[in-house]
């Protein structure tokens, strides 16, 4: 990141980021993940079985599915949805499982901003817990160009309402290859770059707390099989 990034900074950190472990039953693993005060749940079924139509000898077919907090999806719900698709697409290892379907839904439960980012990091979170096989994992970070042409990472809802730009990048976990560039508004081409740097390395942050939070859920489990297998027979 360059100095001139670093000083029109006006906020470099990430809001703090919590998730909550398969809180559906009824799939094949989901998650609750927040960032701030925004509030989004995952669920993944796959593989399953799959509809004649969309049946491929080459890979599985995807679903997926994004609905907002009350109402029908409009617009902003289905472009968030493509967005989530278009980078699944390209992490999901769908020839592992041909001739079936892999399925994602997406629930906004609370939106306080960076709305895009926050649903494909739960995205990313309730396919690994589910099991779904990929290519790589990844995260995604949003960060705005407020009127007084500060750098805003992760910004509250309040923050964005009088934005000259906002940016959403999504890059993966082995190369850190963009998977998902998300543009609005005007600004230069300097601006541009030193954004990505500033969200290129928020995204090590999130891959910090995949990692941490899965190996707390794994070894808890390992913990509950250990118990289990360990209880004293009756005589």
């Amino acid at each position: 990141m360059s100095k001139k990034a670093a000083t029109n900074a006006a906020k470099d950190k990430l809001r703090e980021m919590q998730c909550k472990f398969n809180p559906l039953s009824r799939s094949d693993g989901s998650v609750m993940y927040s960032q701030g005060a925004t509030v989004v749940i995952a669920a993944v079924l796959g593989p399953i079985e799959v509809k004649t139509q969309n049946l491929s000898i080459e890979g599985s077919y995807l679903e997926c599915n994004y609905r907002p907090k009350a109402g029908l999806p409009q617009v902003k719900e289905r472009i968030r949805e493509a967005a989530i698709r278009d980078v699944l697409e390209l992490a999901l290892l769908s020839e592992a499982y041909p001739r079936s379907k892999m399925s994602l839904q997406v629930q906004e439960l609370e939106d306080r901003g960076s709305t895009d980012a926050c649903a494909l990091n739960s995205a990313c979170l309730a396919l690994l817990i589910g099991g779904l096989p990929l290519k790589y994992s990844f995260a995604a970070v949003h960060c705005i160009i407020n009127e007084q042409g500060e750098f805003v990472l992760d910004p509250e809802l309040n923050e964005t309402l009088r934005q000259q730009a906002s940016f959403t990048f999504a890059f993966d976990s082995v190369d850190g290859n963009l998977l998902l560039v998300q543009t609005k508004g005007a600004f230069k081409i300097a601006q541009f770059n030193d954004i990505e740097c500033i969200c290129r390395a928020a995204s090590a942050q999130i891959f910090d707390f995949y990692r941490s939070n899965l190996a707390k859920y794994h070894g808890r489990s390992a913990e509950n099989d250990s118990s289990s297998t360990d209880l004293p027979m009756e005589t």
